[in-house]
This record gives structure tokens, C-alpha cells and sequence, in this order.
């Protein structure tokens, strides 16, 4: 499901771990603060496009629109879908709500994160590993 595939994205993606551990070592500078950190910024367009470099298949794409997302989001909420927190993930990542002009990567020595190329890398070899396959007769909506 994508809203915009050229509205830039912040994502944080296995750097979580390694983000909280360095803000751990600079309590100095982040104590009492909240921090704005991600590994990467992109687009949907740049993900599609990495997928299907690495895979070296072309992927069929669908677009949603807000106001679709926002009923979708609205729905499984009332129904206590597990899959709400996704919809409302992706609604704010439709409304920009997590872009910030700067980053504090910085300031706790994390700004050596993983790529989009590194994270596409993982969810293929995740998806290879046939852990996937334990999703498979879910229903997600």
C-alpha cells in the first residue's frame, strides 16, 4: 500500500537497538529530551526501486489514498484488527509526522546506521528463510 511514492520517509530500522544503547552512553545530551533519530531517509519510489534491483524482479505496485488509508485505519481499529498500528504507521508516514528539518543521530555518535540497501537486504533474506511461511494463513484485513 502506498500513499505517495515520492513523499520522503524516516525509517528506523535495526539501528533501533544501537540508537538506544548510544543514547544510554550520552545521557550528557539527551537526558530529559526526546531524540529525533532514524537510519535513513527515502521514498516508497526509492524502496520499490531497491527491491527490485536486489531481486532483480519488477514489483507490482498499488496506491492509496489518504482519505482510504484514514477509513482503512478507522476500520480496523473499531474492529481490533491487529493490523491497526500499521495503518495508523502508515497514515503518519503520509502526513510527513515523521519528518523533522534535523536529526540527533549526531549527538549520541549514531550516525553510522543501516541503508535502505541494507534493510531491503534483510527483509529478502528474512523472506528466503521460510519464517515467512508462519504468516501465511493469517488473515490481515
Amino acid at each position: 500500500m502506498c500513499i505517495n511514492a515520492k513523499h520522503p520517509l524516516e525509517l528506523t530500522a535495526t539501528s533501533v537497538g544501537r540508537m538506544v544503547f548510544q543514547a544510554l552512553l550520552h545521557l550528557d545530551v539527551c537526558r530529559n529530551r526526546a531524540l529525533r533519530v532514524n537510519s535513513f531517509t527515502t521514498t516508497t519510489q526509492e524502496i520499490v526501486e531497491e527491491f527490485e534491483r536486489q531481486s532483480g524482479q519488477t514489483l507490482a505496485v498499488r496506491y492509496t489514498d489518504l482519505e482510504q488509508l484514514r477509513g482503512l485505519e478507522k476500520a480496523a481499529w473499531a474492529n481490533k484488527h491487529a493490523m491497526a498500528p500499521i495503518f495508523t504507521l502508515r497514515r503518519i508516514w503520509a502526513e510527513g509526522g515523521t519528518l523533522y528539518k534535523q536529526r540527533d543521530n549526531s549527538l549520541i555518535d549514531a550516525d553510522d546506521t543501516e541503508t535502505l540497501a541494507d534493510a531491503v537486504r534483510a527483509a529478502i533474506v528474512y523472506q528466503k528463510s521460510g519464517k515467512r511461511e508462519e504468516l501465511k494463513d493469517k488473515k490481515f484485513m
